[in-house]
């Protein structure tokens, strides 16, 4: 902790510690294509001197932007999904997530609340060190004061590319679709936002209350030991000291700045010259940021109703005498004599904030008095952020949102998301089919039928039995009827099949769907008469004076206009007294009858010589496929 070493400055001569010209050294490789984050719970961290205090995304792109600079589906890329990021503090900003150098950053279906950034770290200060941080800063007293820091974005913070990447930059990048408006070409994602700043894709997410505070030096301590100045923490935008608690996980009154650019100085001021679209959403204020447009729903500014939301604020708990945040200033060691704590440049960055330490809680997952959970970011009954968005309200973002939330359960089973990581838990009843129609169909053709029951929503699939059937255009109507469309194979097996749908309540009782083959039907005959009686098709022959045996050429034709239709077999089975045979026929047993395709067998009746008192009936039966027969009753007399 003594006095530094004496080093060369930087630029008279070769130093390793010396960062190279502009230009000179290109950025890193990145993270890689395809980073997915999804279903952690990110909670109680602190970037005490720095940004992201949950989670920081750094140096996702480099050289691959750089190698493709107008293609960017070759970017490295992150998604981040059903993510509960809460109760995480920054010394800098983006308490919750902090973006640099990610150009290709989709954020979707995150909760993202009662985060804290306190503005203390020490590049905002001006300090000596500043100038060599890594990541740039400015001096960020408040206009008109010398000892108060600049508020910060709490939840969310996009940073401007860093002087490595901007430097090895081509003349033009395209920006990848809806990470880069502003530009020109079409989309205007032809050096668009994304050339400047971190301009991540926010669908679907629950942005709420995360608190931003600022430090400002008051005077001298009291008493022999305290040698230093009073260091408060204070709410946004105001002259109040943050609150102290009144309970383990309270949340006192604050001001709240969800997301922004740095460089803005306000939750609607955006000085930083960008400003982020979210989509769908849910923050404590949409000023700025109505949402919308095709595609897209209007986000809310309205409280999501979680079931259980705790704030930082004292260590010590209240139940046992807490002390709120405690913020006292350190010294600098390495400047003797030790000097009274300010914000002017005579401190350093380093990790402790210029020296100033700030200590929070609660550091634990539930009330240390109740033992109670603090923290439950699961949806109640009551909350906006169900079914919030929708195929109709919200087509983009319906289509990004991930599949299962944070805790593995589906989404979509109702036709709606939720904003944030959980979906809320319903208990979905069981469904049932009361009936299907039609109820029959012809092999080779596709067939539009409609199930009615209960408790359909959600309908996932329509299961047949057997095959040779494939379901398509499932689309659920509402929670009575289901519509789908059945392709019939040619060679499907002529039976009846069960029926039935799954949904997120399981699988319901069957109905039944029968498989026809083409249709037989008897079109014409000679030396008779064809009629249908109760629904029977009929031969009636004509009998000639003086009576003879008679023979009548029946043609039977495949009324199918798609499927052939095989002719399996021959028969009488009603043959009263003998007296009718089949004398010949057309209709192979072995070749398929075409579709619309006829052929004939002729039907022989004996006549007797002595016309009988009773007609004489019988029955010829034409097998179709094995299965199906089509009929023709015989009459004479």
């Amino acid at each position: 902790m003594g006095a530094p070493d004496a080093d060369p400055p930087c630029g008279v001569q070769v130093d390793t510690d010396c960062v190279p010209p502009l230009g000179s050294v290109g950025p890193s490789d990145g993270t890689g294509p395809n980073l997915v984050i999804n279903a952690n719970l990110i909670m109680g961290n602190q970037a005490e001197s720095g940004s992201g205090g949950g989670l920081a995304l750094q140096q996702i792109n480099g050289s691959d932007v750089v190698s493709f600079p107008t293609t960017p589906s070759n970017w490295n890329n992150v998604t981040v999904t059903n993510n509960i990021i809460t109760n995480n503090v920054a010394g800098w900003d983006g308490a919750g997530i902090s973006l640099l150098d990610a150009l290709n950053v989709n954020i979707i279906n995150n909760t993202i609340m009662s985060n804290d950034s306190t503005a203390s770290a020490g590049i905002l200060f001006n300090t000596i060190g500043a100038p060599l941080a890594s990541t740039g800063g400015s001096n960020c007293i408040q206009p008109g004061s010398t000892t108060t820091s600049c508020p910060q974005p709490a939840g969310l913070v996009s940073i401007q590319n860093s002087a490595v990447l901007v430097a090895n930059l081509p003349a033009a990048i395209s920006c990848p679709a809806g990470h880069g408006p502003g530009g020109t070409g079409s989309g205007g994602l032809t050096n668009g936002a994304c050339r400047h700043v971190s301009y991540p894709e926010l669908y679907n997410d629950v942005f709420w209350q995360n608190r931003s505070y600022y430090i400002g030096v008051g005077a001298l301590g009291t008493g022999t030991t305290n040698q230093q100045n009073v260091v408060t923490l204070y709410n946004a935008f105001t002259a109040t000291a943050a609150p102290s608690q009144t309970a383990t996980g309270s949340c006192p009154a604050a001001n709240y700045w969800d997301i922004g650019v740095r460089g803005d100085t306000g939750p609607t001021n955006h000085a930083s010259t960008f400003t982020l679209t979210p989509e769908a959403s849910i923050l404590t204020n949409i000023t700025g940021y109505p949402g919308g447009g095709t595609g897209f729903r209007t986000n809310l500014a309205s409280n999501p109703a979680v079931v259980s939301q705790y704030c930082n604020g004292s260590r010590v708990p209240p139940e046992f005498g807490g002390l709120g945040w405690q913020v006292p200033p350190g010294i600098a060691d390495a400047t003797v004599p030790n000097p009274i704590f300010n914000l002017t440049p005579t401190a350093t960055v380093d990790e402790g904030n210029n020296w100033v330490n700030i200590s929070w809680g609660p550091l634990a997952e539930t009330n240390p008095v109740t033992g109670t959970l603090l923290g439950n970011y699961a949806l109640t009954a009551a909350s906006p952020a169900i079914n919030f968005i929708t195929p109709t309200n919200s087509a983009t973002t319906y289509t990004a949102a991930p599949t299962t939330d944070f805790f593995n359960n589906l989404r979509k089973t109702n036709n709606a998301v939720d904003a944030g990581a959980v979906e809320f838990a319903v208990t979905v009843a069981a469904p049932t089919l009361t009936s299907i129609a039609p109820n029959t169909g012809q092999r080779g053709m596709t067939v539009s039928v409609t199930l009615t029951g209960t408790n359909l929503t959600g309908t996932t699939a329509v299961n047949v039995s057997g095959a040779g059937i494939t379901v398509s255009a499932i689309t659920v109507v509402n929670a009575t009827t289901v519509t789908a469309n059945f392709t019939i194979s040619a060679t499907a097996a002529q039976t009846a099949r069960t029926v039935s749908v799954t949904t997120p309540g399981g699988t319901s009782n069957t109905v039944t769907f029968t498989v026809n083959g083409g249709t037989l039907a008897f079109t014409s005959a000679t030396n008779g008469t064809l009629t249908t009686v109760l629904g029977v098709r009929t031969l009636t022959f004509t009998i000639p004076t003086p009576r003879v045996a008679v023979t009548s050429v029946v043609t039977l034709t495949n009324t199918s206009t798609t499927v052939p239709l095989q002719i399996t077999a021959e028969t009488l089975p009603i043959n009263v007294g003998g007296l009718y045979s089949i004398t010949g026929t057309t209709c192979s047993l072995t070749t398929p009858l075409a579709a619309l395709g006829t052929c004939t067998v002729n039907l022989r009746y004996a006549t007797p010589t002595v016309q009988p008192v009773l007609p004489d009936i019988g029955s010829f039966a034409a097998a179709n496929n094995g299965t199906t027969a089509g009929v023709l009753a015989l009459v004479a007399q």
